[in-house]
């Protein structure tokens, strides 16, 4: 099983006026790439396609899912992370809860 495929995005519309096609299925296909890129997807060549009632965008080799990405998270100081006697403090068991993990 591979992890790209060719996506095609068609949107339905109603009677669009023809000298618009062009700038509107522009706009389309800048906003789809740039939101496939935020979400970090990569993918190859695209096509736009335009008619008066509909608007299309075939992507090539869109890939299924996003690459791996390490996220660091910085918790408590250490000073406020343990009590006077070593116990971990609220502050750090409600940082490793938000993280899902246990202390």
């Amino acid at each position: 099983m591979t992890d790209r495929a060719d996506f095609l995005f068609e949107l339905g519309t109603e009677e669009l006026p023809p000298k618009a096609l062009s700038r509107l299925s522009d706009a389309l296909t800048n906003e789809l790439l740039a939101g496939l890129r935020e979400a970090g997807l990569t993918f190859g060549e695209h096509t736009t396609y335009a008619a008066p009632r509909r608007m299309a965008v075939l992507i090539r080799d869109l890939a299924h899912s996003t690459l791996a990405q390490a996220i660091e998270r910085k918790g408590p100081a250490f000073a406020a992370a343990f009590d006077a006697e070593g116990k971990p403090s609220r502050a750090l068991e409600g940082f490793a809860k938000s993280c899902g993990v246990a202390v």
